[in-house]
């Protein structure tokens, strides 16, 4: 154990120190805050440490409403107030784009209304009939009875979740704006669908190892008054109110748009919020589920100049013969790999909307996509509160 006086936050929103000169990164401090740590990770350059007592706490300390928060990986951010946390964001992203010499002015966020019960999917261990999550970056498991970020028709279920009483495996869990539930149990052991269970909860399906089992593997969600088919293994924003206004926001920066491609489309998330009147929509998609979601979405909103393509975005995005005035890109927190982002360089395409949670890999991509484009935009959306993520949306125009 050692004492630290924090000095400043890193990228990731961890409080720096200094252990004999060499720095050490712990989570869940505020800069000023003198704290007792307990070093687990050991480099060559720095160290990682787990808080184990603030010895002299910062005014902007609260307490967190979590009981787990002190083990659990999910949340980094509850030991401050809400409007302090989109302060610390604002301040790490333009501290990194202005490092990497991408954008100098203000960035704005966009604050949620909902900072508490907001998440629309959890995904959660079971052991020994217990369910939780793990500890950041290890694998100790932290039983929980309820989760404060997931929304409140996923903590129903939780609280009756022990009629199943399987001993381990994982429980992925789905909610609609209508507090309709979709839910995943994956283990190896026998399940059976317990009518008593099903009559207590809004359940729109079960799947068991991720085979439909109970009524259906889907369920609507609306948007802006877009109505979207969703699968359980599709991937749709987690945060249903902020995910509105970003969608918004993009639909701004495109009024213009006539040919929009729009890569790791997902259900057609983001290309069917435009003008069906006007756009020309192509969507590429490694998820068949979320393919096939994407073809019936477009059929529903009567999105009569679209198509679907499913397949890796790099194995696709040179095969497809169409020029594009727009191209919309909402990466895995990976990023673009190198071969789309050299396509991309190579197209017509007048202007880029990049959206990411992962500001690493985006200030990586935006740095090279500069070449041939110029970043016009840059604002944060508060997509995931008490975390250390924020979602990003870019606008690049070519030079």
């Amino acid at each position: 154990m050692s004492k630290v006086e924090i000095k400043k936050l890193d990228s990731q929103l961890r409080g720096i120190g200094y252990i004999n000169d060499k720095i050490i990164f712990v989570p869940k401090t505020i800069p000023g805050e003198v704290c007792e740590v307990e070093i687990r990770k050991e480099k060559k350059n720095y160290q990682e440490g787990h808080l184990l007592e603030v010895l002299n706490p910062s005014e902007k300390r609260v307490m967190p409403k979590c009981p787990y928060y002190s083990l659990c990986g999910g949340c980094d951010l509850e030991h401050i107030s809400y409007e302090e946390s989109v302060v610390w964001k604002k301040n790490m992203l333009e501290e990194l784009f202005s490092r990497n010499h991408l954008w100098t002015q203000d960035i704005f966020i966009e604050k949620t209304d909902e900072s508490w019960n907001y998440r629309n999917k959890i995904s959660l261990k079971v052991q020994n009939k217990k369910f939780g999550y793990y500890v950041v970056e290890t694998h100790s498991f932290v039983e929980i009875m309820e989760c404060q970020i997931a929304k409140k028709a996923i903590n129903e279920v939780l609280k009756d979740f022990s009629y199943y009483a399987f001993s381990n495996g994982e429980i992925i869990i789905r909610v609609n704006e209508n507090d309709e539930i979709l839910l995943d149990i994956v283990t190896e052991e026998d399940i059976s669908i317990l009518e008593d269970f099903v009559n207590r909860h809004k359940i729109a399906g079960i799947l068991i190892n991720h085979k439909c089992v109970y009524g259906s593997s889907y369920f609507f969600e609306r948007k802006n008054g877009v109505l979207y088919q969703v699968s359980m293994n599709s991937f749709f924003q987690v945060n249903p109110y902020m995910s509105e206004k970003m969608f918004l926001y993009v639909r701004k920066c495109l009024k213009n748009a006539r040919n929009v491609l729009d890569l790791y489309c997902g259900v057609g998330t983001l290309g069917l919020q435009l003008d069906k009147s006007k756009v020309n929509l192509t969507g590429i998609e490694v998820v068949s589920s979320a393919i096939l979601n994407a073809i019936s979405n477009a059929r529903f909103n009567h999105f009569t100049n679209s198509s679907f393509h499913l397949g890796k975005v790099e194995k696709i995005i040179d095969k497809i013969d169409t020029s594009y005035d727009v191209i919309i890109v909402d990466p895995p927190r990976a990023g673009l790999d190198f071969f789309t982002k050299e396509t991309i360089l190579k197209t017509s395409t007048k202007q880029i909307i990049y959206i990411s949670c992962n500001p690493f890999t985006l200030i990586r991509d935006l740095k090279e996509l500069e070449y041939e484009f110029q970043l016009e935009s840059v604002q944060g959306f508060d997509m995931f509160p008490y975390t250390k993520h924020v979602e990003c949306v870019c606008v690049m125009s070519r030079r």
